[in-house]
């Protein structure tokens, strides 16, 4: 088709592209989606509809409708709009559709025509959960797969059984409401997946807006429904006004990463996302924690200043330790005797970018600040301050984002921090506090409106140009304010976040999906939030921790977190006393140095609660993957992933091994328990050519620490650049369909060993090297 059509059917209009046709119902303002290319209809009556704070409902009756060409931010397309009268009110959906886009979005709107004002408890904007509206799925609840995002930057994210209990998150920390407790019914926040396995059918329900209201998709598969509402704060609609959802986007097509991926890139597009810049840095936080002096931060500040080739970081961030209280931000303790400014001044001058970590929209009731302004913060019914959570040893409440004066204060806040002092960088931490349910100082102000007038006051601060990395905020509704993003739970040094007991039983349970404050959980957000990464702000997986003293990670659990974390090419911040790490460990930061372009995609996302098998395309024309194969199990194990048609040269990094030709299927061999593969692979092509098939010098394993490679028949020889980034000691692998007679480096002969169809060579690569492979003929 040239765009899409539109036309009226026996029921009433429909809309259709090459993707997708939906039929609307004027009988009860109902529509159904139906994907062209194979026919998957999820519901033949997807309900729209108000909730009253009373209780009451407004439910659609005989609608109007009106078809209109219109353009918006995600593209041109058509709308219809369904209008039904009731008594007092008036109830509005809008359907769209894109000329270039396989999904449709659509709202609900309520207007209030009566004399008194209507207070809000939700809206429903797709609903399928009732009679012939109920969800057609192929497979049984248990064999339906769902996945589930958390509302705030902690909070759980991961793929469900369709028969499993939901996440054991309590308000407010990890999330808006709390929990249900029914097995096989899940509260996803901003989106939801729904995947039918034995159809290979997806649904993805998702809100493309987030400026008003928290947006919820409730999925359940054992009563054949899904729920994408708002959730409305009782906010007031006076008469002659009228309020709307969140847009929602409804996606068929493909499979549920392909989805989320789309609907990461019309969430980032209709909130105006800040999807530039990904810095690396070191950071104080999980060595000294609060103890943190100035002589720790300078220290490794000069370590890096020594080691600018190897650790390339771009940024020195400050973390919780040096303020007076929580609140109290431009009052400096006594372990920073020469003040922030000066720290600022001096990160600048040895050649990095200074940043600080607040938690700025969180008042201890022991500051300065909370004294001065009790005011500032949300109350409850009682009048008293709502605790947004217990940390510090004291009670933290959560500042009130629609308080004019507050907004002003952080605004000043931040201009002294980043105009005065100097800064940057700025970390803002516990953001979901401006969000906790509770009165305000406008009581038409919603939980989502308070936050974003909050992160708006920040960002004034700041300025338009300095990066703003959010952590403990809420996902979708901020896009656009900030840069960077905290993606998942705080990384620790060990592996899981088990109780005294449980290290000393003779069995280690197993992981729960509510677990926080481990590396697990922390690699487990990494892979499942990937598709976030460039289409909303750079995400932040929390530190590479590869330390060997004060800590209880083994070799090969920090080999899978650097895994994870480089390929996800998201923001790689060391948190170690630089200091006192080993050449071998901070060769495992170097390895991560630049990031890459883009992020792996993580292909069994939906099959299971942490993905196993993560794909990095290069994208250069070379055909090169890098493949992340992690064992999650607590028992070695093969793993397997399947591989594109042909044959495949593969290598394996952190044994830096050799693998063979492989085809069809790529197979790990036994992986040690909480171990991973990280294997490169390039095509093998027909006419035999050698190839540089990996390198153990940087994540990319070839694409970016190899350059000018050159293939001369007449030589014959191999030569090209070792690039000088990544670690400086690498060993390379060449496919070699012939003997090799030399291999030099920089001209001068280098010892090498042959195997069966490759050549290995060590290379010390502190800055740009050539390196020839030459043979000794066909």
């Amino acid at each position: 088709m040239s765009g899409v059509m539109s036309g009226r059917g026996r029921n009433g209009p429909w809309l259709q592209n090459d993707w997708l046709r939906v039929e609307a119902r004027l009988d009860d303002g109902t529509i159904s989606p139906v994907a062209s290319a194979t026919g998957f209809r999820p519901s033949e009556r997807v309900r729209a509809y108000a909730e009253l704070a009373d209780g009451a409902t407004a439910v659609f009756g005989r609608c109007d409708y009106d078809v209109q060409p219109f353009e918006d931010r995600l593209g041109r397309g058509r709308r219809i709009t369904l209008t039904s009268r009731l008594r007092g009110l008036v109830l509005r959906r809008e359907v769209c559709l894109y000329d270039g886009a396989p999904y449709g979005v659509t709202r609900v709107g309520i207007a209030n025509e009566g004399r008194s004002p209507l207070r809000l408890a939700a809206l429903h904007a797709f609903t399928a959960d009732e009679g012939r509206g109920r969800l057609r799925l192929a497979s049984p609840a248990d064999r339906v797969r769902v996945y589930r995002n958390g509302w705030q930057s902690w909070a759980p994210t991961l793929s469900f059984g369709g028969r499993e209990m939901d996440v054991r998150s309590a308000p407010p920390v990890l999330s808006p409401e709390p929990p249900t407790s029914e097995p096989g019914r899940f509260a996803s926040d901003d989106v939801g997946v729904l995947y039918d396995a034995d159809a290979g059918r997806s649904l993805l329900v998702g809100a493309v807006t987030a400026r008003d209201f928290i947006s919820q998709v409730i999925v359940d598969p054992p009563s054949r429904a899904v729920d994408a509402r708002n959730l409305c704060d009782g906010i007031a609609v006076a008469p002659g006004e009228a309020a709307w959802s969140e847009r929602f986007a409804f996606d068929l097509a493909g499979g549920p990463l392909d989805q989320l991926e789309r609907y990461g890139d019309a969430l980032g597009r209709e909130m105006g996302a800040r999807a530039g810049r990904t810095p690396s840095g070191w950071c104080s936080w999980y060595e000294f924690y609060t103890r943190v002096t100035e002589d720790d931060v300078v220290r490794n500040l000069r370590e890096l200043e020594r080691r600018r080739r190897e650790l390339p970081v771009e940024t020195v961030q400050i973390d919780d330790g040096y303020q007076a209280d929580i609140g109290d931000w431009l009052t400096v303790n006594e372990k920073f005797p020469r003040g922030m400014g000066w720290l600022a001044s001096e990160t600048k001058r040895a050649g990095f970018t200074p940043g600080i970590w607040l938690a700025p929209f969180l008042l201890a009731e022991t500051s300065q600040s909370y004294a001065a302004h009790p005011d500032w913060v949300v109350r409850g019914d009682d009048g008293e301050p709502v605790l947004a959570i217990g940390n510090w040893e004291r009670r933290n409440f959560g500042l009130d984002g629609s308080h004019a004066e507050a907004r002003a204060w952080l605004a000043q806040l931040f201009r002294e921090i980043c105009d005065g002092w100097g800064y940057e960088y700025v970390k803002i931490d516990f953001l979901f506090g401006a969000a906790v349910a509770g009165r305000r100082h406008d009581p038409q102000a919603t939980r989502v409106g308070a936050y974003r007038q909050a992160l708006a006051a920040v960002r004034e601060g700041v300025g338009p140009e300095r990066f703003i990395l959010g952590c403990g905020a809420l996902m979708a509704p901020s896009v656009g304010y900030v840069d960077g993003n905290r993606i998942g739970p705080d990384v620790a040094p060990f592996w899981r976040n088990l109780t005294r007991e449980e290290r000393a039983a003779p069995v280690v349970r197993a992981r729960r999906p509510d677990d926080d404050l481990s590396a697990e959980t922390a690699i487990r957000n990494t892979l499942t939030r990937a598709w976030m990464h460039g289409r909303l702000w750079a995400n932040d997986p929390d530190c590479l921790l590869v330390r060997e003293h004060f800590t209880k990670l083994t070799t090969t659990e920090v080999r899978t977190l650097a895994t994870a974390i480089g390929l996800s090419a998201g923001m790689m911040l060391s948190s170690d006393d630089l200091v006192r790490v080993p050449d071998e460990r901070r060769a495992i930061i170097s390895m991560l140095l630049p990031g890459l372009p883009h992020a792996g995609r993580p292909v069994d996302l939906i099959e299971r609660d942490m993905p196993e098998t993560v794909v990095w395309e290069a994208g250069d024309g070379s055909g090169r993957l890098v493949v992340g194969l992690f064992n999650f199990a607590d028992a070695p194990r093969e793993l397997a992933c399947a591989l594109p048609e042909g044959a495949w040269h593969a290598f394996e990094c952190w044994s830096g091994s050799y693998v063979g030709v492989v085809k069809e299927t790529l197979r790990s061999g036994d992986v040690e328990a909480h171990g991973c593969r990280l294997v490169s692979l390039v095509p093998a092509g027909e006419d035999g050519a050698p190839a540089v098939v990996g390198t153990t010098g940087h994540i990319s394993m070839g694409a970016l620490d190899v350059r000018d490679e050159r293939w001369d028949l007449a030589g014959p020889r191999l030569s090209g650049t070792l690039v000088g980034v990544g670690a400086p000691a690498r060993r390379v692998c060449v496919a070699a369909p012939m003997p090799v007679q030399s291999v030099l480096v920089d001209g001068a002969p280098v010892a090498f060993e042959a195997v069966d169809g490759a050549v290995l060579f060590d290379a010390d690569v502190m800055w740009d090297t050539t390196f020839e492979v030459i043979f000794s003929g066909r």
